[in-house]
């Protein structure tokens, strides 16, 4: 009968916010289930997940006092392995527990793909309907990329290739197109740091970047050496780019040069500058890192989030709404 499904729907519902809240719990004293702090070196089936432990508890604080995802807690979790012409790539996939069939490609730091502040946006953005692939951009299937000399090392050859790192971030919009309930006509992409960067230039592919939106969080901003598409086109992506103006990874110049190239390509983009915001801005563990170049802030992280949602929620309503997160209020 109806009344003994949504019982049961009710039920399953419950079973989930006890689940998600117990594995935020256990996070947020820094311990995997195998007793392993999430900082410390991991491995496939248990990967490192932080820099350390204040980095750990700031994200898992966050995490667990978000009111949408306890609201909305997503189905499940669970590894999702692709390849890039012999390059074995580590995502996951988060599944909400009611799809709209949007789907959101999460394009990571330097840091790497196996990041507690990927798997709560993750969660964040299926609370809202969307099905989402943290893409791997290194081949990270450990949280190597926590080790800054092998992230630097391994990035080099995606940096000095920006038509590799295009394909690459491109192909986990394949990826995620094939995934059951997403629709390929409503696919998204978010990146930070290295992967805004990524993000920006994904979209500067015009209609066969796949994607309906981006939104790059304190991305690196240049000219980039790399071909355009047609960005007049009504499939080609809108951009937002979400930058704090004390971000030293980004240079006057540098900016200048990118928001010339997207008016000579005719691209429909908004820049959204935070003054006295440093770089990292979205994440609450910045706050922990003594890095001068780095700084959480809680007022650009609620307005660039916001910012985000509306611009995809111009293609699909779900996404719409005021952010409610710890994020947005701590």
């Amino acid at each position: 009968s109806r009344l003994k499904a949504e019982l049961v729907q009710h039920i399953r519902n419950v079973v989930r916010r006890c689940i998600v809240a117990f594995r935020i719990a256990a996070m947020s004293l820094a311990s995997s289930f195998v007793g392993r702090p999430v900082h410390e070196a991991g491995t496939e089936g248990a990967p490192r997940l932080a820099k350390d432990e204040d980095y750990a508890k700031a994200v898992c604080e966050a995490w667990a006092a978000d009111v949408e995802i306890k609201e909305n807690p997503p189905k499940e979790q669970s590894p999702y392995v692709y390849n890039d012409a012999g390059v074995k790539l580590h995502g996951r996939l988060v599944y909400p527990s009611s799809a709209s069939g949007a789907g959101v490609v999460l394009l990571h730091t330097g840091a790497g793909p196996q990041d507690l502040f990927l798997q709560w946006t993750a969660e964040r953005l299926a609370a809202r309907g969307a099905t989402v692939l943290i893409a791997d951009m290194l081949g990270d299937n450990s949280g190597l990329a926590w080790d800054a000399q092998w992230s630097a090392e391994t990035r080099k050859q995606l940096t000095d290739d920006r038509a590799l790192n295009r394909s690459r971030a491109r192909l986990a919009v394949t990826e995620l197109s094939k995934v059951p309930g997403v629709d390929p006509e409503f696919i998204f992409a978010i990146g930070y740091c290295f992967g805004g960067r990524a993000v920006l230039d994904l979209a500067r592919m015009g209609p066969e970047a796949g994607v309906r939106a981006v939104a790059s969080f304190h991305g690196v901003l240049d000219h980039g050496a790399i071909p355009d598409g047609d960005m007049t086109s009504p499939k080609a992506p809108m951009i937002l780019i979400c930058h704090g103006d004390e971000d030293p990874f980004t240079k006057p110049e540098a900016r200048a040069a990118y928001e010339t190239a997207l008016r000579t390509i005719s691209a429909r983009w908004s820049l959204i500058a935070f003054g006295g915001v440093k770089h990292g801005f979205t994440n609450p563990a910045q706050a922990f890192n003594s890095a001068p170049a780095f700084g959480y802030d809680a007022l650009a992280a609620k307005r660039s989030w916001d910012a985000a949602m509306a611009v995809f929620g111009e293609f699909k309503s779900e996404f719409t709404g005021t952010s409610t997160t710890s994020q947005a209020s701590s």
